[in-house]
């Protein structure tokens, strides 16, 4: 029996929505607070925080430092409210029948994986950069990756930030990257 192509799917973007400059502005509340508190996010807490240097309470507790007077579980609900299930979600099980599936995800494991729950089951391996320690676009995470394909395999990566493809390319995987409109659904089946 021939090996199944691999499809390596980026979460953010693909499978689910990014976590949003709405988020931000519901957050800060009016436009001047927004900049600063993006900024500041960006310079202190984010790399850390993707890469799981900062467990996911810190980012709570970072938020109430920022705003005092923001109710967490209004935070939390915004949250999820912004993370949800983009349609190519529902396309995993099709894909399932045909590929072997893997995540590579810039993500928090804690926000992802009840999202990701109903179609748990269909993925081979999931590398979560909150998990593993480290991010893309940085090789360590992609080499992990690739070390939980079958050696020889047909590689397919789909992830919507363009600077995150050389890294699978270097691999030898082909890519395709995820335009915000969906249309790339249409050209994951073409690979098989």
């Amino acid at each position: 029996m021939p090996m199944k192509p691999q499809l390596v799917l980026d979460a953010g973007g693909v499978l689910v929505a990014n976590l949003s400059p709405l988020f931000w502005q519901q957050i800060a509340g009016e436009p001047a607070a927004y900049d600063q508190l993006v900024q500041t996010y960006q310079l202190e807490l984010r790399e850390d925080l993707w890469n799981g240097k900062a467990a996911e309470p810190a980012f709570w507790h970072w938020l109430r430092q920022q705003l005092p007077q923001l109710q967490e579980h209004q935070a939390r609900r915004l949250l999820h409210m912004n993370i949800q299930p983009l349609p190519a979600m529902k396309l995993i099980p099709e894909w399932h029948e045909v590929f072997d599936i893997h995540l590579l995800s810039n993500h928090r494991s804690e926000w992802l994986l009840p999202l990701l729950s109903p179609v748990r089951h269909c993925f081979s391996s999931m590398t979560i950069s909150s998990q593993f320690g480290s991010s893309k676009p940085a090789p360590a995470i992609f080499a992990h990756t690739a070390s939980l394909l079958p050696p020889g395999s047909r590689v397919l990566y789909i992830d919507d930030q363009l600077h995150n493809l050389p890294p699978a390319e270097s691999l030898g995987w082909s890519t395709l990257q995820a335009d915000n409109g969906g249309r790339w659904v249409r050209q994951v089946l073409s690979f098989a």
